[in-house]
């Protein structure tokens, strides 16, 4: 069977790519290696921060504006809990990247932040030690996502509206002939119309043929226990 597209690797990125063309009426096809949600990507573990002051780069607000919709709206559609906005906290010197960036895209779009000394940020989040010579953003529409149940919400709203899913199943080439993109995995051969890629730690291998110099850098998360109500 010929689809609209394909979706090489469905974790936080593939899922998402792959629920919304569902959504659309696209016919689309998913493939993983493995069984999402799971641990071999970036999508894994308890949570995920979300915010709006972007440090990075203020072009980034409006998409994380829109983002903060989709999930309300994914919310509404599946039941499930899914983002809490409980704040967050930013700290870093003055002249650093952080706290500057943060305070730019803020400006730039108009998002609610507070500005707070170190002895400021002290009194308020006793909780943590600053650095002497620090300043903080702190965010109150800003928190985190359940990463494994977004991407979980993901694939069962997408394979609701009509997009296929095949797992364990390795991708070995994928080509382009007349317009045509055919996928070759350990399985079988599938075509489509277009191809989106988003095969994490993989796609320096499945984009090899492309000469995109791609590197893979391990990011280590970590969850700590605390008491309950020591960061409220």
């Amino acid at each position: 069977m010929a689809f609209d597209c394909i979706v090489l690797g469905v974790g936080g990125f593939g899922s998402g790519a792959l629920y919304h063309l569902a959504r659309r009426g696209v016919r689309v096809l998913g493939i993983d290696r493995f069984v999402p949600p799971h641990g071999r990507g970036s999508s894994h573990g308890e949570s995920r921060i979300i915010r709006q002051a972007y440090f990075e780069h203020p072009d980034y607000v409006p998409l994380c504006r829109r983002a903060c919709e989709l999930w309300r709206e994914l919310e509404s559609e599946t039941g499930r809990d899914l983002m809490r906005l409980c704040g967050l906290l930013i700290v870093g010197p003055p002249d650093g990247e952080a706290v500057p960036g943060a305070n730019a895209a803020a400006r730039q779009h108009g998002v609610t932040i507070e500005n707070l000394s170190r002895a400021e940020a002290a009194a308020r989040f006793p909780t943590f030690g600053f650095p002497e010579a620090s300043q903080a953003v702190y965010e109150p529409v800003a928190g985190y996502l359940h990463v494994e149940e977004c991407l979980a919400a993901h694939i069962e709203r997408a394979v609701a509206h009509g997009a296929e899913l095949l797992t364990n199943e390795i991708v070995h080439e994928w080509s382009v002939s007349n317009g045509e993109v055919a996928v070759v995995t350990n399985r079988g051969r599938y075509t489509a119309a277009r191809l989106i890629i988003t095969a994490g730690p993989w796609a320096s291998r499945v984009l090899a043929d492309l000469g995109v110099p791609l590197c893979v850098v391990r990011k280590p998360q970590l969850w700590l226990p605390a008491d309950e109500g020591a960061y409220d």
